[in-house]
Order: structure tokens, then C-alpha cells, then sequence
């Protein structure tokens, strides 16, 4: 699955690479996520709360970062 970098733009295969290797971002937002509900700020799947910080700028302890459900929503 292709994805755009959210910060640089570059096109990066999800499947090969957790972050971004230009700006070295980690590409698995929540926020891109079709499993996230952005109004309550929850995962759809587990029902877990999800700071709006971390669902945008993850860290490496961020759910999201190796989420088996992750499901990318194009643009």
C-alpha cells in the first residue's frame, strides 16, 4: 500500500517502511486511520481512548505504530 508522507509528500510503501525514509516521520497516524473515530477521539476496534496529539503525531509507543487493524484512507 502506497501512502503519502503527512509532513514531506513522499510516496512511501506502507508494507516496506514504518517511517517516512526522507524525514523520518512515523507514517501510521491514527488521524489516517478508517478505524479512528475522529469526534470521540476512539479506535473503532478495540474501543481504546486516543489523545488527539498522539493520533496525529505519533510516537513510537503510539497504538497506532503497529496496529494490526491499521486500514489507510485515501484521499
Amino acid at each position: 500500500m502506497l501512502i503519502k508522507c503527512y509532513k514531506c509528500g513522499t510516496e512511501v510503501s506502507l508494507d516496506k517502511e514504518a517511517t517516512c525514509p526522507k524525514c523520518r516521520r512515523l507514517l501510521r497516524r491514527c488521524a489516517d486511520c478508517t478505524q479512528y473515530n475522529v469526534r470521540l477521539s476512539v479506535c473503532n476496534v478495540d474501543g481504546r481512548q486516543i489523545d488527539t496529539g498522539e493520533a496525529s503525531y505519533p510516537t513510537y509507543d503510539s497504538p497506532s505504530t503497529y496496529c494490526r487493524s491499521y486500514a489507510f484512507k485515501a484521499a
